[in-house]
């Protein structure tokens, strides 16, 4: 159920524990001095990553000022979300009348408000007023520090979030700093904590610049704080390196501000949970959900998903900048008389017409940066469709929650799966070497992106694995530690414009524990195999262009000595039983999408919502 719940958060709100460090704001930090073992004389700049959404550690205090624990005695975390058995309970005594009289009668009999009500107690801790204030005591888990002078749960916490040890084994850790942040938060302040934590950093490491990498949502922060500090990063800044960044918002975020969720039959009644429940193991519970939700009729399962967005919205996202700030700018007209025009949100609306027109003029400003000598990257992933949430989701070029437009600082893309036409030239907009910048696949011309010749794109990327995605930590390593490395022409064997994603995160801790492995217990043949198979997996690893096949092999290699050493348990394999059913719900799904259309049971018998 949690696992289930997490999933479904996460395809609603288009996203997806203290760790010994302590709570402690920004500010609290009053270290002087140089404290970096070079003294600032190092040729490594320091480097400041912004993580993306929902990536720092939040908690709550209650009235009396202590920290809010959960049932295990943690600070509740994960989206403040506290939901107990009894909890769960009483949602369920709640629902069970409105529930029970929708299906008997066949009409919406309270059912969608009841749905709605309850999601928006459970994300009542996330809730904010008009003035874009916490109704609860919230704060973040900050890291005002480098991750040198971190405790060893917080150092853990940080690689495990943005995994750049290696930066670390370079410049050493005491170049590293972490930059945590409530995503429900003011982005303008957001930006002026930054700004405040680069003058410190400079201070700390005694380098007179810094390396700024923001990563999705922290490219949208990033445009607020270089349009108020312009002239200021211009010299505080060596090398800006964009990942995955919402330079221009994501059309999913954009669509649930102005409650356009899609209303295609076929996202609802067949693509939808197919899209969320992937695994084999799921396969039943996918396409079981296409057909229970046809127990209700057509108009109230739209009412339960309206209004469930409505309450999300309206108590949580609208009242956050730093949610708008992931709204398109092509869209803010719109929204403005929506939500802002009445007068209601008056301290929102100041700080939102500021971020417009930082979002609007985020090419102006980042071309300024460079002009002025500060080096811009940006990494992308595409190729992967958006999440079936809005209308023509499979139209775009995306990497599951951002379009490729904005990640890209504008690239021409074809829809997901396409290719560009035959007779397609290259629009050159801001090629200055006159080389080719049309992807091998003719899906992408990246000559149209304003950062054309410093963008490299990693093809079926997807955008919630980009953490796990060595290619791309190993990239961005190399930019942050090599001045010579200058763009996509710089080393075209090892770090082409257009290569293949690799996700290898699990692979890297299987290798990690293969290792350890007392090769001298196993046969001579077993030990052969597993030393061969490490070499392979290694080898493979080293490999910066990325084959597919190789990354297979290797896996699978690795994986069949393990589990024949006993050293790993074979994938469970769906039993015949769960096979059956999956295909039989996959079966009857299919049949009545055909034969009975995208609406409800009694809808047919009825002859309505067709």
């Amino acid at each position: 159920m949690k696992r289930f719940f997490c999933k479904a958060i996460s395809a609603l709100l288009v996203l997806t524990l203290l760790c010994g460090t302590a709570v402690s704001a920004f500010a609290a930090d009053t270290a002087e001095g140089v404290l970096t073992a070079c003294g600032g004389d190092c040729e490594y700049c320091p480097s400041l990553v912004i993580p993306g959404v929902f990536q720092s550690q939040m908690f709550m205090r209650d009235d009396d000022g202590n920290v809010v624990l959960n049932k295990k005695g943690e600070p509740v975390s994960d989206l403040l979300i506290d939901v107990s058995t009894k909890d769960i309970v009483r949602y369920a005594l709640k629902a069970v009348l409105p529930l029970t009289l929708s299906l008997v009668l066949q009409a919406d009999v309270g059912l969608s408000k009841t749905v709605a009500s309850i999601v928006a107690d459970v994300m009542k801790n996330n809730a904010k007023d008009n003035e874009g204030n916490h109704i609860r005591d919230v704060d973040v888990i900050r890291y005002p520090m480098s991750v040198a002078r971190c405790t060893q749960e917080g150092k853990d916490y940080i690689y495990r979030t943005i995994p750049l040890e290696k930066y670390s084994e370079i410049a050493g850790e005491d170049h590293l700093y972490f930059f945590t942040y409530d995503s429900f938060a003011s982005v303008s302040e957001l930006a002026d904590e930054l700004f405040a934590f680069i003058q410190l950093i400079k201070r700390e490491t005694g380098h007179d610049k810094i390396n700024l990498v923001p990563i999705s949502q922290g490219g949208s922060i990033a445009n607020e704080l270089i349009a108020r500090y312009r002239e200021e990063l211009s010299r505080d800044l060596n090398r800006l390196i964009y990942i995955v960044p919402a330079l221009d918002g994501s059309y999913i975020i954009g669509k649930i501000f102005s409650s356009s969720l899609t209303k295609q039959d076929t996202t609802l009644y067949r693509d939808l949970f197919p899209g969320i429940f992937k695994d084999e193991d799921e396969k039943a519970l996918a396409f079981g959900l296409n057909l229970a939700i046809r127990l209700l009729p057509k108009q109230t399962a739209h009412n339960i998903i309206d209004r469930t967005v409505d309450a999300l919205r309206n108590t949580i996202l609208v009242n956050s900048t730093c949610m708008w700030a992931l709204t398109p700018s092509s869209e803010y007209d719109v929204l403005y008389q929506r939500y802002l025009a009445d007068g209601s949100r008056e301290k929102l609306r100041a700080e939102l017409e500021f971020f417009h027109e930082a979002q609007t003029h985020a090419k102006d400003n980042i071309l300024y940066l460079k002009d002025k000598g500060v080096d811009v990257f940006d990494l992308v992933d595409y190729d992967h469709y958006f999440y079936p949430l809005i209308d023509g989701w499979q139209d775009y070029n995306a990497d599951g929650v951002i379009q490729l437009d904005s990640t890209s600082a504008g690239a021409t893309s074809c829809p997901i799966y396409a290719t560009l036409p035959e007779d397609y030239k290259q629009k050159n907009t801001y090629c200055t070497c006159g080389g080719n910048h049309i992807s091998p696949d003719r899906k992408v011309d990246a000559s149209s992106g304003y950062l054309c010749e410093t963008t490299f794109y990693f093809d079926e990327g997807n955008h919630e694995s980009t953490g796990g995605n060595d290619v791309i930590i190993g990239l961005a390593v190399e930019l942050l530690t090599d001045s010579n490395f200058m763009d996509v022409h710089t080393y075209p064997d090892r770090y082409p414009q257009f290569n293949t994603a690799r996700v290898t995160k699990w692979l890297r801790g299987t290798l990690e524990r293969a290792r350890k492995i007392d090769t001298t217990a196993l046969s001579a043949d077993d030990a052969a195999e597993l030393t061969a198979a490490i070499a392979e997996c290694d080898a493979m690893l080293a490999e910066t262009v990325v084959d597919p096949d190789k990354t297979e092999h290797a896996e699978q290699r690795l994986d069949a000595i393990l589990i024949k050493i006993g050293q790993k348990e074979p994938p469970k394999e769906p039993t015949k039983a769960e096979t059956v059913l999956g295909n039989l719900m996959q079966k009857l799904s299919a049949w009545a999408y055909t034969v009975i259309g995208p609406r409800g049971y009694s809808d047919a018998l009825l002859f309505r919502g067709k």
